[in-house]
């Protein structure tokens, strides 16, 4: 998705005011996702050196004409191709344009050799690492960016809607993940989000199983894990069904993480924790005794990465916003016998959350018609 000069110049002057508050004169964005969030610009080769009142673009030849097309006119951005390096040229420019100047960098982003490099050749910078800083910009999404997603959602779910119709004992997990991954692209997605995962049986207790040449059988457990990347900008959806008529015990447990999914969603609104939220998922699974059988956090916030700010996690002090997009995802999993996973992506407010799409998480059975 391209976005417009007005929407990147709100971006930059977020970052901009993070920056002055850190007494910084700059920042080094060298993280790919945070490069194409301040600039549209989506080629794999990128730095970004924003200072107060301009920002520097560097890619390599292989990009400067897609470079060019996606810079939003009347951005303000410098546009550099860089034929020995980007990070060689940036010094140099960095020396000479804010000699004297203090300017932070992605601590968690740039590689060790690069810091090396950035440290043995620039001696009139003082470089500070920074952590999360345009993350936690990106955390709140605009009205572009949450159309995008929702967009991103409809398409995922339209393609498992098609795909569950080939579901039947017999089939192979990776031929099932084959179908909706094409069906997602047929639908008008540019690739999944992720690598998507089928896991059926006794798998299906994997949180993040591999997808296999396993084949369904009639009474288990099948475990969909996926999402739909369209215009930059992910989906990630999780559903569980049983392949024929459902046993009391998949009954049972399913039950409880739908509550549990639930209860989650009730405490989602503008001003709670992440660990709030994880806590309304985790209290009912406790209750049940089963509260070690939940081994990963309640939820992500998504956006052109899959998994990025806020996070719903029992030690998450993240403090949630309106216009913040997340992932609602309690599951339980039993070795040897399999899982359930219930996954939905919702859009923060300071009421009830808003749901992209309404697929219904209440349907278990995947009978034949």
């Amino acid at each position: 998705m391209n976005s417009n000069a007005g929407a990147l110049a709100r971006r930059l002057d977020c970052v901009r005011a993070e920056l002055a508050e850190l007494d910084l004169h700059g920042l080094l964005v060298s993280q790919l996702a945070n490069v194409r969030y301040l600039t549209g610009f989506s080629g794999s080769s990128a730095r970004l050196l924003i200072a107060g009142t301009g920002a520097i673009l560097l890619t390599d030849g292989r990009y400067g004409q897609q470079a060019e097309e996606e810079l939003p006119d009347g951005a303000g951005f410098e546009l550099v191709i860089s034929p020995d390096g980007l990070l060689a040229d940036l010094v140099e420019r960095a020396d000479r344009q804010f000699s004297g100047s203090r300017l932070g960098f992605e601590g968690q982003h740039l590689l060790f050799a690069e810091w090396e490099q950035l440290r043995g050749e620039s001696s009139a910078v003082e470089w500070v690492p920074v952590s999360g800083l345009v993350e936690g910009v990106r955390a709140v999404k605009d009205e572009e960016e949450i159309a995008a997603i929702e967009r991103a959602a409809r398409i995922a779910a339209a393609a498992l809607a098609e795909t569950l119709t080939l579901v039947e004992p017999g089939v192979r997990e990776a031929d099932i993940a084959s179908e909706l991954d094409y069906r997602m692209r047929r639908l008008g997605a540019r690739r999944p989000a992720f690598e998507t995962i089928v896991a059926s049986g006794a798998r299906s207790a994997l949180p993040h199983a591999a997808t296999s040449d396993r084949k369904l059988r009639a009474g288990e457990l099948v475990l969909f894990d996926f999402g739909a990347h369209w215009q930059g900008y992910c989906s990630d959806m999780t559903r569980t069904y049983v392949v024929g008529e459902a046993g009391p015990r998949q009954r049972e447990v399913y039950e409880l993480v739908l509550a549990a999914h639930w209860a989650a969603r009730a405490a989602l609104r503008a001003g709670v924790s992440g660990a709030e939220v994880d806590t309304a998922a985790r209290q009912l699974f406790a209750e049940a005794d089963v509260e070690e059988r939940f081994t990963h956090s309640t939820g992500h916030g998504l956006g052109l990465e899959v998994h990025e700010s806020p996070r719903l996690g029992r030690r998450s002090e993240d403090r949630l916003e309106s216009n913040m997009v997340v992932t609602v995802e309690p599951g339980l999993y039993f070795a040897g016998w399999g899982g359930v996973r219930i996954e939905d992506t919702l859009v923060v407010t300071d009421d009830r959350p808003r749901p992209l799409v309404d697929l219904d998480a209440s349907r278990l059975q995947i009978l034949p018609p």
